[in-house]
């Protein structure tokens, strides 16, 4: 080999060995950085006081130093979470079991009253968690643990995935008010055979005035807000107990009525098949040539790929009518990629950008997952008082300046020159959660659609929750880092999307309904939903003054 060849050899050898140290730095020190791990536990159970009592003050101090929302949470809420560890700890220790300390544990966690903090479910939770998270990023470390793997073998045994006991008749929030809709034992059947007619509005339980009792539900309820009417609320009322209850209601004569009815146990229905359909999508056309309507319920990730050439093309059928209704109410999230490749490309003829803003809880835990989801854009996160928003009212966002952020930018290139011309109408309400809310966030922010419907779910701006595992249950709790922001600097878990035209399902709709024993899931067709739907019907008139 001629002197050249071998200089030239050394060069390349020495480029390629800088190349492969960038790649091994990238890789371990910030694609896939080392989570601090620190599960004790080799499978010795039952745990003991103490060690309940280690896994909790672990868990706290990382929340103290990393959770973003204690400040929202106050004003939601009246909530100050931190400032009750003496009282968590006393439950804690009051405890007799490992299934009591894992309801109490939960409770603990409920009272932050947020979508994405919870402690992952032994049994088919847990494994679809770690199947989602496999591979080389640090949610892999937490959910692919040797040890946590071998505490969830354990804790599968202790925590039934059947759950509690309820009380058959289920209620449905409509205008303010409760009303009964459903025979839990029987779905087939009415509540008239359970004592509490059909359409039956609830007053009391076991005594306590119905807004009361949801109010005092935050510790086993995620609670939603009615704006409107000022207190908070579940959607659908499924009241959990293992003792009778007393309901107090008004049938729909105006007459008053009691009746005790003792819990039921779900499990005794059996258990529920799960089944993966053909696509999430569905599609209909409601009128010929003017108004098309596409249904999406979800926006899981392995859809993402699997539903775009027949969405695509169903697009491409559609492009000359004069509306066209996207409806995602009841969509609880899955993948960002889901509307970003599926959907807005193929309707837009332009490129569309918006903007909103993360504000990221920095603390020693949290960096690895950080450094994951913001890559090389980790080393350029600007400090939390560069933030206008913030720099004006600091306390409002957080208790501490532990913090960073980062302007995240939805730029959507367009692939349809022609794009859809018509009017866009977006239905919308507060089921729409995570990814879907990003998706509502989006469409309002750049007057892509107009949003019909009522105010959505919140926490849609910002990346995937924080995994943690305790040091001796092996429970691995999650929990956001990252606080999303609003274009105009709003709190998209407090604040979450206002719609352009609010309406929410009507008294007299919903009765119409309940009383032909069916839900508007059962309708097979958008069009036999339109008498009904308040909210879809809405749109189809608008649709048809467009």
């Amino acid at each position: 080999m001629s002197r050249g060849w071998k200089k030239a050899a050394v060069i390349f050898g020495a480029i390629l060995g800088v190349a492969c140290a960038g790649c091994l730095f990238l890789y371990t020190q910030v694609w896939n950085s080392k989570v601090d791990v620190v599960v004790n536990n080799a499978g010795n159970f039952p745990l003991t006081v103490e060690q309940r009592l280690e896994d909790f003050n672990y868990l706290y101090n990382i929340l103290e130093e990393s959770f973003p929302y204690f400040e929202v949470k106050k004003r939601q809420f009246g909530i100050d979470w931190l400032s009750r560890k003496d009282e968590f700890v006393e439950k804690i220790k009051s405890v007799t079991s490992d299934r009591e300390y894992y309801q109490v544990l939960n409770e603990i966690l409920m009272l932050l009253q947020n979508g994405h903090t919870n402690i992952i479910p032994p049994g088919s939770d847990f494994e679809e968690f770690k199947n989602i998270y496999k591979g080389p990023i640090p949610w892999d470390q937490v959910f692919g643990n040797e040890k946590v793997e071998a505490c969830y073998e354990y804790w599968k045994n202790v925590v039934p995935e059947s759950g509690n006991a309820v009380i058959p008749v289920a209620f449905t929030y409509v205008e303010g008010n409760y009303y009964s809709n459903r025979n839990i034992i029987n779905p087939e059947r009415t509540t008239d055979e359970l004592g509490v007619p059909m359409g039956s509005r609830l007053t009391k339980i076991n005594g306590t005035n119905i807004d009361q009792y949801i109010r005092e539900l935050v510790t086993s309820r995620l609670l939603k807000y009615d704006g409107i009417r000022e207190k908070f609320k579940v959607n659908q009322l499924v009241i959990r107990s293992n003792n009778e209850i007393e309901l107090t209601f008004i049938t729909p004569e105006g007459n008053e009525g009691r009746k005790k009815l003792k819990p039921y146990r779900p499990d005794s229905l059996g258990g529920s098949q799960s089944t993966y359909p053909e696509h999430l999508y569905s599609t209909e056309i409601i009128e010929e040539n003017k108004i098309a309507y596409i249904k999406l319920p979800s926006f899981a990730s392995y859809y993402v790929d699997k539903d775009r050439d027949g969405m695509v093309e169903f697009f491409k059928e559609i492009k000359d009518y004069d509306s066209l209704i996207i409806d995602i109410r009841g969509n609880g999230g899955g993948s960002t990629n889901y509307w970003m490749s599926n959907v807005i490309p193929y309707l837009s003829d332009k490129d569309l950008v918006a903007n909103a803003y993360i504000i990221l809880r920095k603390s020693e835990y949290t960096v690895p997952f950080i450094k994951n989801k913001t890559f090389l854009s980790y080393y350029w996160l600007k400090p939390i008082k560069d933030l206008s928003f913030y720099r004006e009212n600091p306390e409002f966002y957080l208790r501490d300046d532990n913090a960073v952020y980062d302007v995240l930018d939805y730029n959507i290139k367009s692939r349809n020159s022609e794009g859809f011309k018509g009017k866009i109408y977006l239905l919308v309400d507060d089921y729409v959660y995570s990814s879907a809310e990003s998706f509502a966030v989006f469409a309002k922010a750049t007057g892509w659609a107009t949003l019909v419907g009522t105010r959505t779910g919140g926490d849609g701006i910002g990346f995937d929750p924080i995994a943690v595992a305790l040091p001796n249950s092996g429970l691995i709790v999650r929990f956001p880092a990252d606080m999303g922001l609003n274009p105009d600097g709003s709190i998209n878990e407090e604040t979450a999307t206002v719609p352009d035209i609010y309406i929410e399902q009507s008294y007299e709709d919903f009765h119409k309904l309940i009383m032909t024993g069916k839900k508007l899931s059962d309708f097979a067709s958008a069009r036999d939903k339109l008498p009904y739907d308040t909210v879809l019907r809405k749109a189809v008139e608008l649709s048809l003054e467009n």
